[in-house]
C-alpha cells in the first residue's frame, strides 16, 4: 500500500524535510524523487512524517 502525503509533494526541499525529520538528506531526497517510498522507512520516521503533515496540511 503506497501512501500519498502532501508534504511529498515539492512543497518542502529536501533540506527541510531531512531538518524536520531527523533524516539523512539523501533519504528526504529519495522520498521526494519517489525513489523511497515512506513504507521503507522505520516506524518512527513514519509517526513523524505523520505529524509533520497533520501540522502543515490539517487546518
Amino acid at each position: 500500500m503506497e501512501t500519498k502525503l502532501k508534504i511529498l509533494e515539492g512543497r518542502l526541499t529536501a533540506y527541510q524535510l531531512s531538518e524536520a525529520l531527523g533524516i539523512p538528506m539523501e533519504t528526504a531526497q529519495g522520498l521526494l524523487n519517489e525513489e523511497l517510498a515512506i513504507e521503507q522507512l522505520d516506524e518512527a520516521i513514519k509517526a513523524k512524517i505523520t505529524v509533520l503533515e497533520s501540522a502543515l496540511f490539517n487546518q
